[in-house]
């Protein structure tokens, strides 16, 4: 019924902050890429904006 006293506990384990490291690196790239394809269809965008302007006749 009571535990035993010689018997051991585990030891608590230890949290190392690597993983939170890895996931605020991805969470990173993820938002860096974003920003990246934004910008270049904002970019594409513009130009073919400025190409339709001409007027072919």
């Amino acid at each position: 019924m009571y535990p035993d006293p010689d018997k051991k506990k585990p030891a608590p384990k230890k949290e190392s902050g690597t993983r939170n490291l890895f996931y605020i690196i991805l969470a990173s790239v993820a938002v860096g890429a974003l920003l990246y394809f934004t910008v270049k269809e904002g970019e594409r965008i513009k130009k073919e904006n400025e190409l339709l302007d001409y007027e072919v006749w």
